[in-house]
């Protein structure tokens, strides 16, 4: 019997990406942007950009496409027109850009306008699924911010601006730390990862203001010092997997859409091999296959990729494979639209690096290109 879950299976990535980026795939072609590093003696100057080669899984050129201040976070608006840069910088900033093709298939980046993030240290922007609002992080001062697109792409002035406090006595909630918002699939709501209070708060979003307000209950909380620092949902918007810095782990939480509660289900699962010492690790980005059949976290310190196969009947998670990719520090990883090739950002190291996948397995392979662009820190795909 065809089912949901069968054809979801069956269908190429590409398939179920956006429109441009899926014919695109089609022709073999798309381009890769890279945020990076520009603070402590980096070379690096702003946002990268090269071609993507979806057959062999090779990058080209790597080339300025615009200067900035360490633009350490990259989204892409839904119809992948336009981009929204993070400045992580003392004095945040959000920049929005036009992607602009020209003859040729050249692609260049065309500034629109700037937002502060209203806080110090950002670590992260979000489009909701719309493209009609945007949120920034603040790591570093332990804030919030949204704001509203409007058609040209250009962000408003700051919307909603929550300030987080410590939560208690406790030394390791002493400085909160906003470090990822989410829109929930549907965009009615935003998750919010705040490492420093080890919590996911939750707020309802007015989609044609770009208003928070906050749930009741406003949080979801985890276990003191797991440092919850990025989440995504499985593709069947009941499942959101949680990826916590500070202690390894990945959480399981069972999303409520009508009520916007999350609830933990089973136990945390580790990222790292048995005996490894704790707190020589943390964890960095998290993401789902289009699937819904496999999970990848980033380990820095172990220095691996760790792939999870995920149980279609209860969402559950099994620890598969340790994979090396050769680099230091994977900040960010991504995979590609065909699904074959998973890239990793590998901060300490310099590096892009290019593994080759097997879509039905899961399986990593060996690192088949290694690419040189120093403090690489967020890698997104587009036309």
């Amino acid at each position: 019997m065809l089912t949901r879950r069968s054809l979801l299976r069956a269908m190429p990535v590409a398939a179920l990406l956006p429109r441009a980026l899926t014919a695109h795939a089609a022709s073999g072609t798309a381009r890769l942007l890279v945020g990076t590093g520009t603070d402590h003696a980096s070379t690096s100057r702003g946002i990268y950009l090269a071609d993507w080669n979806l057959r062999t899984g090779e990058l080209g050129e790597l080339t300025l496409a615009a200067p900035l201040d360490n633009p350490t976070w990259l989204a892409l608006s839904p119809r992948g027109q336009h981009l929204y840069a993070l400045s992580e910088i003392e004095a945040g900033k959000v920049t929005a850009f036009r992607l602009r093709h020209g003859a040729g298939r050249t692609l260049t980046l065309e500034r629109l306008n700037e937002q502060t993030t209203q806080g110090e240290g950002p670590a992260h922007v979000a489009v909701s699924p719309d493209g009609r609002s945007a949120f920034a992080t603040n790591y570093g001062s332990g804030s919030l911010t949204s704001y509203q697109i409007d058609r040209s792409g250009r962000l408003s002035a700051p919307v909603s601006h929550f300030q987080y406090t410590p939560i208690d006595d406790a030394p390791a909630h002493a400085h909160p730390h906003a470090h990822q918002a989410t829109p929930s699939p549907d965009g009615r709501w935003l998750l919010v990862n705040d490492l420093g209070s080890d919590r996911i708060l939750i707020y309802h979003l007015d989609q044609s203001t770009g208003k928070l307000t906050p749930n009741s209950p406003a949080f979801w909380q985890g276990p003191l010092q797991s440092g919850p620092r990025h989440l995504v949902f499985h593709p069947n918007s009941r499942w959101v997997y949680n990826a916590n810095e500070l202690n390894s782990t990945v959480d399981l939480l069972l999303w409520n859409n009508d009520s916007g509660i999350l609830t933990l289900e089973g136990r945390p699962v580790s990222t790292l091999p048995p005996g490894f010492p704790p707190g020589a690790s943390t964890c960095s980005e998290i993401l789902v296959t289009p699937d819904g059949r496999f999970l990848y976290v980033g380990n820095r310190g172990h220095d691996t990729i760790a792939r999870f196969d995920i149980n279609p009947a209860t969402g559950a998670i099994t620890l598969s494979q340790l994979a090396e990719y050769g680099g230091k520090i994977a900040r960010h990883l991504t995979l590609d639209p065909t699904g074959r090739f998973l890239l990793v950002a590998a901060q300490s190291s310099g590096t892009i690096v290019v593994l080759p996948r097997d879509p039905t397995t899961g399986q990593l392979s060996a690192p088949t290109q290694t690419y040189k662009l120093d403090r690489p820190q967020c890698l997104v795909f587009t036309t």
